[in-house]
């Protein structure tokens, strides 16, 4: 049964497995990236995470409040949960400590995902249950990158407008 769930998921989705784990491991080192780049993950979760919402809001009536609860609980939890990076404003980099986080966090929020949508396949009978869960992931992770973006563009905001990282 495992391999015939392995066969049947979309390439899609094993490249963005692979994107995410990527995108993780490269967080465990500290590193200097641009500002600009950092928007480009949350971006993209907050992205899913509303297609998340609108993918079941008519199926799912109570999906628009699942989802706005989880996503406040996101928000709450997203910054404190990672380091948010010192800002050089001048050059527009910012330095990122290296931490666990980002590849546990990536992991578990596709994880939930996948697991959601596979059980929803196996048990259509449950399905609208499981999908109500799958709206409140998608809001946890949008609140989530959205708390975490606010501290970004406060720390942006913050920083010194001549300051060096070094």
């Amino acid at each position: 049964m495992i391999l015939d769930i392995l066969r049947h998921t979309p390439v899609w989705v094993y490249a963005l497995a692979a994107w995410l784990t990527w995108m993780g491991l490269r967080r465990m080192r500290p590193r200097e990236r641009s500002v600009r780049s950092l928007w480009i993950l949350p971006a993209v979760f907050i992205a899913w995470g509303l297609a998340g919402l609108f993918a079941q809001r008519a199926a799912l009536p109570l999906a628009p409040l699942w989802w706005l609860l989880a996503a406040a609980l996101g928000g709450l939890i997203g910054p404190r949960l990672e380091p948010v990076p010192r800002i050089d404003r001048a050059s527009g980099l910012a330095v990122l400590a290296g931490t666990p986080v980002p590849l546990l966090r990536n992991l578990a929020i596709f994880g939930a995902h996948y697991l959601l949508q596979v059980a929803a396949v196996l048990d259509p009978a449950g399905a609208a249950r499981l999908m109500s869960w799958d709206v409140a992931v998608s809001g946890f992770c949008a609140g989530y990158f959205i708390g975490w973006g606010a501290c970004l563009a406060r720390a942006w905001r913050t920083a010194p407008p001549h300051a060096s990282l070094a």
